[in-house]
C-alpha cells in the first residue's frame, strides 16, 4: 500500500494543475463580451473538504484590451466555498498572445470574497459548485483512469482496484490528505501549459469595460482573476504594453490612431472623450446611487498615473442600470472642461455592467488649504518603484471621494486613452472636492500632465441636473 500512495497523490495533484487536459474540450464558456472571454476548466474541478472545490478559470482579452493591460490572458486557480457562496484565489498566471508566461502570483490573500449577485464571480461559483451530471462523472472517470494508467505505467505498478471505478476518488480521499495535496499544489504548481487550450480573442469593437482586472480585466476585471492582494512587484504595465503610447511627443494623442490599426477610432470616432461641458440641457436627472463601502485596496503605478483597485461587490446605478466598480485613477489637470475651465485634478471611477458596458464617474478636484484624508492615505502607500503595485493593510472607503451633491452632467463618450472605445456612459459630478496644494504637488512630481486634449462634441446631447 505504501508504494501506491505516491500514485494516488500524483493523481489528485495533477487535477489541480493547469496543464491537465482531457480528451474532450476542457474549457467551458461562462461569459463573453467585446473585450473578454471568461471560461472555466471543468476537468480541473476537484472536491476538497468542508464543501469546498478547487478549479482553474481564465480570462482571454481582446487584442485592443490586451494592448492596454500588458497581457493577453490570465489563468487563476480558485478555491470555492460551495456552502457560503465565496471564493479566494490560490494562484494567478499572466500570459502574452504567444502563451508565454509573463509573471506568476502566488501566496495571495486567502480571505474569502463573497460572490456578488448577478456577477461573473457568481457565474463561476455556480459552474464549479453545481452538482455534477452523469456525463460529468463519466468524463471524470475517463480522465482519472488515463492519468492513473500513465502513472502506474511509469512506476511499473499494477493497481489492486481498477481505476475506472474511481470517479469519486477526490470526494472519498480523506480530508487531511486532500488538504495536504492542495497545499502542495499551491506551492509547487508550474505555470499552465500553453497547449492546455487554444487561446481565443473576444470580438473587437465597443469596449464593454474591464477587466477588474476582470477577463478584462483588467479589477481589469473579475475579482477572482484580477490581481488584488499580491505583495510581490508585478511586471511594469508600461513595459508590457504593445505598442507604447503616451500623452505627448511621438506617441502622444495625435499619433494614437497610427500606433495600432484598432486604435483608428481615436481619430475617426464621433463620440470621443473628453469634451467641454457647455450648452447642456437642464433636466431633472435621477441621482446616481452609489454602493461604495470600506474595502482593502491595491495601488498601482501604471507608468502614467496611479490606479487603485478595490474589492468586489461595489458599484453605482445610473439610469436604472447597475455598474460594478473596477478601479479608480487620477489625472492632472482634469481632462474634462466645464465652460472651458479645467480643474486641478480629477478622479475617474471605472465601472462595468453585466453585459460589459462601461460607465465612468468623474469627480473634479480643486487645490485648497486642507488635505483630503483619503487621498493622503493613498499617497502614504505609494508604490516604491515605477510599474509596481502595493497592497497595504489599511482600508479605504471610496465614498470619501464623492461630493455631497448628486448634481451631474450625463453624456455618451469614449475611453479617454487607447483604444478610445466609444459607447461609454459618462457622469461628471458638478460639485468639486478639495485636496491640499501639497497633495497636488506630490502627484505633479510623480506624473506629468496626463490628460487627453478636448475632443469635438459633434453635436452630442449633454444632459445636466438642474
Amino acid at each position: 500500500m505504501t508504494a501506491r500512495r505516491p500514485v494516488r497523490c500524483a493523481l489528485l495533484a495533477a487535477l489541480l494543475l493547469p496543464g491537465f487536459v482531457s480528451a474532450e474540450q476542457t474549457w467551458g464558456l461562462v461569459v463573453r463580451d467585446r473585450e473578454r472571454t471568461v471560461e472555466i476548466d471543468r476537468s480541473s474541478v476537484i472536491q476538497s473538504d468542508g464543501g469546498q472545490k478547487v478549479a482553474w478559470a481564465r480570462i482571454m482579452l481582446s487584442p485592443e484590451r490586451a494592448a492596454i493591460e500588458g497581457y493577453a490572458s490570465v489563468k487563476a486557480m480558485n478555491r470555492y466555498d460551495c456552502y457560503n457562496r465565496s471564493f479566494f484565489t490560490l494562484k494567478r498566471v499572466y500570459l502574452d498572445e504567444r502563451h508565454v508566461v509573463l509573471r506568476e502570483e502566488g501566496g495571495l490573500d486567502e480571505s474569502p470574497v463573497l460572490a456578488a449577485r448577478n456577477s461573473v464571480d457568481e457565474r463561476l461559483w455556480q459552474e464549479v459548485c453545481k452538482p455534477p451530471s452523469v456525463s460529468d462523472l463519466k468524463k471524470i472517470a475517463r480522465d482519472v483512469t488515463a492519468i492513473a494508467d500513465a502513472a502506474n505505467a511509469d512506476a511499473g505498478i499494477t493497481p489492486l482496484v481498477p481505476l475506472s471505478r474511481s470517479a469519486a476518488v477526490p470526494t472519498d480521499t480523506p480530508a487531511r490528505e486532500t488538504e495536504r495535496i492542495a497545499r502542495h499544489a499551491r506551492s509547487t504548481a508550474p505555470a499552465p501549459e500553453a497547449q492546455s487550450a487554444p487561446a481565443e480573442s473576444s470580438p473587437s469593437g465597443k469596449r464593454a469595460s474591464s477587466p477588474r482586472r476582470s477577463a478584462a480585466p483588467a479589477r481589469e476585471a473579475v475579482a477572482s482573476l484580477a490581481p488584488t492582494s499580491s505583495r510581490a512587484p508585478s511586471v511594469p504595465d508600461f513595459a508590457l504594453r504593445r505598442p507604447e503610447w503616451s500623452y505627448e511627443g511621438d506617441t502622444g494623442p495625435d499619433k494614437w490612431a497610427a500606433l495600432h490599426p484598432e486604435w483608428a477610432v481615436c481619430t475617426q470616432g464621433k463620440r470621443q472623450s473628453p469634451i467641454d461641458l457647455r450648452n447642456g440641457i437642464a433636466v431633472d436627472l435621477e441621482a446616481p446611487r452609489f454602493d461604495y463601502r470600506e474595502t482593502g485596496f491595491r495601488i498601482a503605478d501604471t507608468g502614467r498615473t496611479l490606479r487603485v483597485h478595490v474589492g468586489a461587490g461595489m458599484g453605482v446605478v445610473l439610469r436604472s442600470q447597475r455598474y460594478e466598480l473596477e478601479f479608480f485613477e487620477f489625472h492632472r489637470p482634469s481632462v474634462e472642461r466645464v465652460g472651458g475651465q479645467a480643474s486641478d485634478m480629477v478622479v475617474h471611477f471605472h465601472h462595468r455592467d453585466a453585459a460589459g458596458n462601461i460607465a465612468i464617474v468623474a469627480v473634479l478636484l480643486e487645490s485648497g488649504d486642507r488635505p483630503h484624508p483619503l487621498i493622503q492615505t493613498l499617497w502614504n502607500n505609494l508604490p516604491l518603484e515605477r510599474g509596481t503595485d502595493y497592497t497595504p493593510t489599511v482600508t479605504i472607503d471610496p465614498a470619501g471621494l464623492l461630493p455631497a451633491s448628486s448634481s451631474h452632467y450625463l453624456f455618451m463618450g469614449s475611453l479617454e486613452s487607447p483604444p478610445c472605445t466609444e459607447g461609454v456612459l459618462w457622469a461628471v459630478m458638478k460639485e468639486p472636492l478639495h485636496l491640499s496644494s501639497e497633495q497636488l504637488a506630490i502627484f505633479a512630481r510623480l506624473y506629468a500632465r496626463n490628460g487627453r486634449p478636448i475632443q469635438p462634441p459633434n453635436g452630442r446631447l449633454i444632459l445636466e441636473s438642474r
